[in-house]
């Protein structure tokens, strides 16, 4: 006699061997797949947060052909920051204090957002490394 799910898996033409059954006792999550993770420490002007900062960054990443549905913006530790990203599968990670470092061709070093609107000199450094994203992102 069929079990109740192999009988719905039947009425749906799903083969069993598709079916994932979840084990409650396991924490497994799905890393979630994006373009750009953008990880800064804690900071004032806060990119995580909607405003000006934000604003500035979003387009920033607009510039070299980033959508905001496809970018994530994180804060972190230096302590933490191993474990945050591996909550993500991300084609690029963007990283905004000198403190954090990451050792993978997909991560670049960039100002924070913040500085960068402060002084307008920090553009052009800011856009060297949004070339070589949208270069890895190709």
């Amino acid at each position: 006699m069929l079990s109740i799910r192999s009988q719905y898996l039947n009425v749906l033409n799903i083969p069993e061997y598709l079916h994932v059954v979840k084990d409650s006792s396991q924490k497994t999550s799905i890393p979630l797949s994006i373009d750009c993770l953008v990880i800064e420490l804690e900071n004032q002007n806060s990119i995580c947060i909607a405003g000006e900062v934000q604003d500035f960054l979003f387009k920033m990443l607009s510039a070299i052909g980033l959508q905001q549905k496809n970018i994530a913006c994180i804060k972190v530790s230096p302590n933490t920051l191993l474990d945050q990203v591996a909550n993500y599968n991300a084609r690029t990670i963007l990283l905004t204090h000198q403190q954090l470092t990451l050792n993978t061709s997909n991560a670049f070093s960039m100002l924070h957002p913040s500085e960068v609107l402060k002084d307008e000199r920090l553009k052009r450094d800011a856009w060297e490394v949004l070339k070589q994203v949208e270069a890895c992102l190709k």
